[in-house]
């Protein structure tokens, strides 16, 4: 069996171990720092608001993030689609962690996306309806009660 590297270099690897060593005291210092100033209840109310927030980030720009990626693997350009649709997934799972560091890691993560998508706007689909008689964007069609006869 052939064991594949990733190449990491040894200081980035120890850097990652590192990090999620510090992450628990840094959480516990962040919420107790928010809680001595919004008070404990509210603070809870926060942790859970923000996951809540994740997942409706995640799910919102998740797919929208995806969907480029796809476009941009048909259409030879992946890096930059890849890149950004990996730091939105990264950042929605950090969000969706309780904890205040990890939401605003995460929120910073998902914010470029967010930025890009307020900037162009919703993205344009063509309505089809089930049993449209064509496909070709030069035809309207249209239901009964959109259109009458004139003589």
């Amino acid at each position: 069996m052939i064991a594949r590297s990733f190449n990491v270099p040894a200081n980035w690897a120890w850097l990652g171990l590192a990090g999620l060593a510090i992450l628990p005291f840094a959480e516990l210092t962040a919420f107790f720092w928010v809680a001595s100033r919004v008070g404990l209840p509210l603070a809870l109310i926060a942790l859970v608001a923000t996951s809540f927030v994740g997942v409706s980030l995640l799910r919102r720009q998740g797919t929208a993030a995806f969907s480029r990626l796809i476009r941009a693997l048909q259409g030879g350009e992946p890096n930059g689609a890849a890149r950004e649709s990996m730091m939105v997934a990264l950042g929605g799972v950090l969000m969706i962690i309780p904890g205040f560091v990890t939401d605003v890691i995460g929120f910073a993560l998902i914010l470029p996306s967010l930025f890009r998508q307020w900037r162009e706007g919703p993205p344009v689909t063509r309505r089809t309806r089930p049993g449209a008689a064509s496909g070709d964007p030069k035809v309207i069609d249209l239901d009964r009660d959109e259109w009458k006869p004139v003589d």
